[in-house]
């Protein structure tokens, strides 16, 4: 298949960037492969979402596997699954036009890439911090910034896809557990808003603590079905840096139990 009559498709990937120098996901344009067809063997670029950065290299899949290697580094191991299409697929529809219509409904995801280029940033301040007194300030400030951008990604996620979904809403609303449903309000309030028990629900999201892990995974968990709750050593990290988030912005980093500055 020749790369211009190829059908492509935007995956997942996973891999450990070069420049990043961390395992990052990201995304690889890929030739749409089909159960009895040949395989390919084509050239593509693969986008870090940590450091937005490129790389080129050649995929070689077909329906069972997917191998995708970088032209300068290849020591670099890249998972992704093959793009699986139907030979029914297109049948009797202009192929051009419906590829178009697939590339204006993929979402672009600005809150997972403006979270992603935030600690990119952060970890790329990181690596000059020192011991003296003005690279500790730095750290307070970047550690504050970095549970911020958590805070913005979890909020945002939450609240810019419940407002889109009708079944998340009634689902939140319903919730025995979360009890969000069973909020008291006067009939003239409702006077004149449209939709009322979805800009009530979106009132409550917005003033919810997205630090408060717990409470936040419920919503997820009702919501959308996703428990984003962290596991095991990962949970302690971050329950351990939400605190020191907090004497940072409010005591400029001094623990109110040892009295000592973080």
């Amino acid at each position: 298949m020749e790369m211009e009559e190829a059908l492509w498709e935007e995956g997942d990937a996973s891999f450990y960037c070069p420049n990043c120098e961390d395992d990052v996901d990201g995304s690889v344009d890929l030739p749409v492969v089909y159960e009895h067809g040949h395989e390919e063997n084509l050239p593509v670029s693969v986008l870090c979402f940590g450091c937005n950065n490129s790389f080129d290299g050649w995929v070689k899949t077909d329906w069972d596997s997917c191998e995708i290697e970088l032209d300068d580094h290849s020591d670099i191991e890249v998972l992704a699954g093959p793009a699986l299409g139907s030979s029914h697929d297109y049948d009797d529809y202009d192929h051009e036009y419906y590829e178009w219509l697939e590339q204006q409904e993929r979402s672009p995801r600005p809150v997972y890439l403006a979270f992603c280029k935030t600690i990119g940033d952060v970890k790329a301040l990181t690596s000059g911090v020192a011991l003296d007194q003005k690279s500790q300030m730095l750290a307070r400030m970047l550690l504050s910034q970095s549970i911020t951008a958590l805070e913005v990604f979890l909020a945002d996620t939450l609240i810019l896809t419940v407002a889109n979904n009708k079944d998340a809403q009634g689902r939140l609303l319903r919730s025995k557990r979360l009890g969000i449903g069973n909020a008291q309000f006067r009939l003239a309030d409702a006077i004149g808003v449209e939709d009322f028990s979805k800009e009530k629900l979106l009132e409550h999201l917005r003033a919810v603590s997205f630090h408060n892990l717990k409470k936040v995974t419920g919503l997820f968990c009702v919501g959308l079905g996703i428990d984003i709750m962290p596991k095991d050593e990962e949970l302690e990290r971050i329950q351990k840096a939400i605190i020191m988030r907090h004497d940072c912005v409010h005591r400029n980093g001094l623990d109110r139990e040892t009295g000592e500055v973080q």
